[in-house]
């Protein structure tokens, strides 16, 4: 099957892109939350085979939409970001099941990398209006357990799963576009 995308180095458009998560809380409600400092980049190879996406957030960016709480979250009893600033993830292969896509990669919190799978979808292009420059969307979702990456506060008060997702425009950069 043909890449939807031509062969390229594609960056994130942090303005129209989301890095969140969404834990439980009690079993009863979910917090829902984003990193608001983050970068990415999209490599489109030849084929899916060398094609890699990667992300990075900044932890001390975690935004709950509660203050105290994210201050605490910093702390070495939840991400320790003095000594982890940032959580990275880099795909390692993308596989394409009938316009369905499952990307798998190494995911890095605390300094704990584990290998991941995304389910990813491709939501087509677009034409952004203020500078002409086409942007391609895309969005990944899936579960990890925090436990497994250091984070064991609180549980099970707070839920041992972490929902993840990433809403993604890239675009060309204007020097390659």
């Amino acid at each position: 099957m043909a890449l939807p995308i031509a062969p390229g180095n594609y960056g994130i458009d942090t303005f129209h892109s989301q890095v969140g998560f969404s834990v439980r809380h009690l079993g009863i409600s979910i917090i829902r939350g984003t990193f608001d400092r983050f970068s990415g980049a999209l490599y489109v190879g030849d084929d899916l085979a060398t094609t890699v996406v990667t992300v990075e957030a900044e932890m001390e960016s975690i935004n709950t939409g509660n203050r105290d709480r994210d201050g605490h979250m910093y702390g070495a009893d939840w991400l320790d970001t003095a000594n982890h600033p940032q959580m990275s993830f880099r795909s390692t292969s993308i596989v394409d099941s009938a316009g369905s896509y499952t990307m798998s990669g190494d995911l890095t919190i605390k300094g704990i990398t584990h290998a991941v799978t995304f389910d990813a979808k491709y939501n087509g292009s677009d034409i952004f209006p203020m500078d002409h420059s086409t942007h391609f969307g895309f969005e990944a979702s899936g579960s990890i357990s925090r436990s497994s990456f250091g984070v064991s506060y609180a549980v099970p008060l707070l839920s041992d799963e972490v929902k993840l997702t990433l809403d993604a425009q890239f675009v060309l950069p204007a020097a390659d576009a």
